[in-house]
């Protein structure tokens, strides 16, 4: 691409030349190689990603079922439950450094090695955490478990890079969100009453097995998604762009039939192996290999995420996404705080009950963000001569932050006024759709924007969430104490919906940002691949 065209910016549609019909452009280019992920046919594609999706389950739940838990360890270990808020941040400091450690590994050595490496610590950190008896214990399963599922958010969009086109991608994040929500909402529910009838260990015994079968799955049935396009003979995504011809072809006729949308590659940019021999596919073993090697250099990788998370989309992201999961920490660490005591005196079972609203929010918002946002960019595409610009998919981002903010709300004065459940269950079923479809939404616009850097671009965005939660669970206690549950969540809706109108400058002037650092960022990717 030439430097005056902004990274992001390419045509999605053109016109065929026999029909009206228009056909949307394959970005990436895939290649003739059988090996190409691209290429992978539907089940082949569907089944790796559907391991990909039970670890981000599995690993979530690992997380996110420990509030619901709170009060039995409070009574069984002896402890105040301060303790285990600070296992909680505890684990957001493994989750923010495993992170940065581990996320250029797998740039450089492919993510089968890294998934597997995953879910086999997962698995011991919920085998230990199932035997934990001391406070030190409950430090330090935190701190293993959060290193475990460190890797799980960069990684999973890595690998839906890997493996899908740019007018597949909200769909897929649309699964792990629903994924993500179902490890933080779902699985709390199973939690909670399984607590209630065998005591919270065994939550942990269950998923401590979970893992094991997982890791061995993993083991023998997932693929390398990793492919070196450059080295294969391919244009890079940035670099095969050409605008000019897309826009001055629809631009002869624009009033264009809707519904009449295929899908093909770009003529002259399925550029390939197509005049050199074929690979052959990989057998068994070769598609088991363990580690998958290129030649970047391993200190550019641990130290390019701190270059790439200043570019201001990534910032963008990573300040949306930290701040929703601070809502989420304090909606989580308050609800067995308020919820345990009169006037609803929960159990377990209660507390995880308690998440089917968030749950119910979510699945809405995967689908609202993730299907709506891929018909969206093509229909705004055909608008813009055929060329898709990233921003297009934030029109999508103002009733998800009303949602939000006045979820939190509903949550904090229902709940502080002792109203019947099902009251703040609606204020978390608001608070879930936002939440669920902002992630989509963002994921899949940096994913467009930096697809050569999207591992460094999600560890400074995984990192900056984690750090500034770490905080969170401390401030609860206080917090609460200081202000009161209505006000309180008042000024965290409002906050929530002050953030989020960020979107909108980067909405008008987004296009112009990129254009101006897209030099910036081909130096970044120049750097990467070749030192």
């Amino acid at each position: 691409m030439r430097p005056e065209h902004p990274p992001g910016t390419i045509p999605l549609l053109e016109r065929q030349a026999a029909s009206e019909a228009l056909k949307v452009v394959l970005v990436p280019h895939p290649s003739n190689d059988p090996n190409d992920p691209l290429n992978w046919n539907n089940w082949r594609k569907a089944f790796n990603y559907l391991l990909v999706l039970a670890a981000t389950l599995a690993s979530f739940t690992g997380i996110m079922i420990q509030p619901v838990l709170w009060p039995q360890m409070v009574e069984d270990m002896k402890m105040p439950i301060t303790a285990f808020q600070h296992g909680q941040s505890a684990n957001l400091a493994g989750l923010a450094t495993g992170c940065a450690l581990f996320v250029p590994l797998t740039i450089k050595y492919g993510r089968r090695s890294t998934y597997i490496a995953s879910v086999a610590v997962m698995a011991a950190g919920c085998w230990w955490t199932a035997r934990r008896t001391s406070y030190a214990e409950v430090i330090l399963t935190s701190i293993i478990i959060g290193w475990a599922g460190a890797i799980n958010e960069t990684v999973v969009q890595m690998t839906i890079a890997d493996l899908y086109f740019i007018h597949q991608r909200g769909r897929a994040n649309a699964f792990y969100q629903l994924a993500v929500v179902a490890g933080g909402f779902l699985t709390p529910v199973a939690a909670g009453a399984q607590a209630t009838a065998h005591g919270w260990r065994w939550c942990y015994y269950t998923l401590g097995i979970t893992q094991t079968i997982l890791a061995i799955v993993f083991l023998f049935g997932y693929e390398e998604t990793k492919y070196n396009r450059v080295s294969n003979g391919l244009p890079d995504l940035q670099s095969s762009v050409q605008l000019d011809g897309v826009k001055t072809s629809l631009d002869q006729d624009q009033d264009l039939k809707e519904g009449q949308t295929d899908v093909q590659s770009e003529p002259g940019l399925a550029v390939s192996i197509t005049e050199a021999e074929i690979p052959a596919p990989n057998t068994y073993w070769q598609r088991m290999r363990f580690v998958t090697t290129t030649p970047e250099s391993l200190w550019r990788l641990f130290i390019a995420p701190v270059s790439v998370l200043f570019l201001p989309h990534v910032l963008f992201t990573a300040i949306q996404y930290s701040s929703s999961i601070c809502w989420l920490v304090l909606y989580s660490a308050t609800s067995p705080i308020i919820f345990s005591a009169p006037p609803y005196l929960f159990t377990a079972s209660g507390l995880g009950n308690l998440l089917l609203g968030p749950l119910v929010g979510t699945i809405i918002g995967s689908a609202y963000a993730g299907i709506l946002s891929d018909r969206l960019v093509v229909w705004l595409a055909k608008r813009n001569h055929g060329v898709f610009e990233p921003e297009m998919r934030l029109h999508l981002l103002l009733p998800v932050y009303f949602a939000m903010g006045g979820g939190l709300i509903i949550f904090g004065v229902t709940a502080a006024h002792g109203l019947h459940w099902i009251y703040p269950s609606i204020g978390g079923a608001l608070f879930g759709f936002g939440f669920s479809a902002m992630g989509d939404i963002t994921f899949t616009m940096v994913i467009d924007i930096y697809y050569e850097l999207t591992a460094e671009a999600f560890v400074g965005v995984t990192f900056v969430r984690n750090a500034i939660s770490i905080a969170m669970p401390f401030t609860v206690s206080p917090w609460l104490k200081n202000m009161g549950m209505a006000n309180m969540f008042i000024v965290i809706g409002c906050l929530c919906f002050g953030i989020g109108m960020a979107y909108v400058p980067l909405l008008i002037y987004g296009k112009r940002i990129r254009t101006a650092l897209g030099p910036r960022y081909y130096k970044l990717v120049e750097k990467r691949r070749f030192y």
